[in-house]
């Protein structure tokens, strides 16, 4: 099956602006005229732009038009989720890099809302997500692991860390079967900024995650704050 349209020709213009047929600064023709000389219809045309725009290829301004922003591709990582393996891909595909732990104690933080240990403090972890020969992190990390499973910490030196819930996966025996997770757009606070190469205030995609264990118990609390220029979220549902 050969692939859509618009991925053909997503394909063939990138080959064109990393190989030097078009410079940076270069204004492609507008849009009506770009479809025709391609054989393409707008909507395709349009498709390919956006996908070359997410990559920093091109960008798009009103009363300007298409111009060639970059001639070589950002590196970002793109998440797709239709299911448990894939929404936990992420932390396979990426290096955690733990920077601290701390015990902090039951309602001392407002990440854990009404949420309590049964031992009455929590493991808190902060940390950078890298993309493996990358130096700048894509991401920084803060996450509670429930005080039963705080002896995952002696572990969090690993010089390579998938993430925290595989350590208690396989420390434990608890594997996680339920990820309770919301996306929103926030300013970048402080300790964020300085680890990603932000300015604090810029707008930024926030994850909070709740991680449950097969008995319903609340297992780990996260929160994953992204730069959105080298970061994508896409969910594919299938409906019955």
């Amino acid at each position: 099956m050969s692939a859509p349209r618009h991925k053909l020709l997503t394909r063939s213009l990138r080959e064109e602006i990393t190989s030097g047929r078009w410079k940076v600064g270069d204004r492609l023709p507008p849009e009506v005229e770009f479809a025709v000389e391609r054989g393409v219809s707008r909507t395709t045309l349009r498709r390919a732009l956006s996908e070359l725009e997410s990559e920093g290829l091109v960008a798009r301004r009103k009363r300007v038009g298409t111009i060639i922003a970059s001639q070589t591709p950002q590196q970002h990582f793109r998440m797709a989720t239709n299911s448990m393996p894939e929404l936990m891909r992420v932390t396979r595909e990426t290096v955690l890099e733990v920077w601290t732990s701390r015990h902090v104690e039951n309602h001392s933080d407002p990440a854990l809302g009404s949420h309590e240990s049964a031992t009455g403090f929590w493991l808190e972890v902060i940390g950078v997500r890298r993309i493996p020969g990358r130096l700048r992190p894509f991401n920084w990390s803060r996450m509670f692991v429930a005080g039963p499973y705080a002896g995952i910490e002696p572990s969090l030196s690993r010089h390579r860390v998938g993430s925290v819930y595989n350590l208690i996966e396989e420390m434990f025996d608890r594997p996680i079967v339920r990820v309770s997770q919301s996306a929103n757009a926030i300013a970048c606070p402080q300790p964020a900024a300085d680890a990603i190469g932000l300015s604090v205030g810029t707008p930024v995609l926030s994850i909070e995650a709740e991680l449950y264990s097969q008995n319903g118990e609340l297992v780990e609390i996260s929160q994953a704050i992204y730069d959105p220029a080298r970061f994508q979220l896409r969910n594919d549902v299938l409906l019955k």
